[in-house]
Formats: structure tokens, C-alpha cells, sequence
């Protein structure tokens, strides 16, 4: 939400502009120049207040804008994470994408890649959590002469 009082400067300036305006225009010739010169200046001011205020405005908006950008993002990311014991992946369009670690998503909301997989045995190079799913293959024993 835009911050209220920066709108109500901004159009609380607006007004006083306008009244300064209808002022001149109604003084006519009854004015001498020096007052004409004098309220044209506080117009000047009071616009370049209203300028001010709304390039404020402006800014809060831009930032209001990214920030809705960045939690549509992390929503639409946390919404294609899906657990899959002993990992998380990633699911968009029917398609996995991972693994990634389970410790780094549930204490920090990273989604760290998984390194290895080749005996379905997995690291994770973030944290160095170590992962196996009901695929791991032990390694062949070496046996020593």
C-alpha cells in the first residue's frame, strides 16, 4: 500500500496550487506586480513540491511492484516443489527436475542440487548432507591381497 501520508502531501500541495492559480487569475490588474511575482513563485514552489511527492510515490509503487514480482516467483517455486523421500524435486509441465537437498530446503528454502546419483547415493555440497533412496547399490568391496 502506498504510504497516506506522502498522498496526502502530494495532494494537499495539489490544492494549495490550485488555489494560488484561481487567485491570480481572479486578482486581474488589482494586483501590483510584486504580489503577481510573489504568488507565481508559491505556484512554482508548490508544483515543484507535487513533483517531488509523486516521483516518492513513484519509487514506493516500483518497489511495491518488485517485491509482488519476487513473492510470485517464491510462491510459483514453492508450489512446484514436491517431496519425494529422501529428497525434494522440482515439478513443472509433468516434468522432474532434481533431487535436491532435504536439509537445505526445510532450514533455508534452498533448492541445493544433489551431486552423485551414479550408485543412487547423493551429497549435497551445500550442507554435505548425504542421501540414499531405496535404489542404492553399496559399492563393490575391495578385497586386499
Amino acid at each position: 500500500m502506498v504510504d497516506i501520508a506522502i498522498l496526502g502531501s502530494a495532494l494537499g500541495s495539489i490544492k494549495t496550487a490550485t488555489d494560488i492559480a484561481k487567485l491570480i487569475k481572479d486578482s486581474g490588474t488589482s494586483l501590483e506586480q510584486a504580489e503577481v511575482k510573489l504568488q507565481i513563485a508559491q505556484l512554482i514552489s508548490s508544483l515543484a513540491d507535487i513533483k517531488m511527492e509523486l516521483a516518492d510515490v513513484q519509487t514506493l509503487l516500483i518497489d511495491k511492484d518488485q517485491k509482488i514480482s519476487e513473492l510470485q516467483i517464491e510462491l510459483k517455486t514453492k508450489q512446484s516443489v514436491t517431496w519425494s523421500k529422501p529428497y525434494y524435486f522440482t515439478e513443472t509441465d509433468g516434468e522432474k527436475d532434481g533431487p535436491f537437498c532435504q536439509q537445505c530446503y526445510d532450514n533455508e528454502q534452498k533448492l541445493i542440487r544433489l551431486q552423485g546419483g551414479g550408485t543412487k547415493s547423493w551429497n549435497c555440497l551445500s550442507c554435505k548432507g548425504s542421501y540414499r533412496d531405496s535404489n542404492y547399490v553399496s559399492p563393490r568391496p575391495i578385497n586386499f591381497v
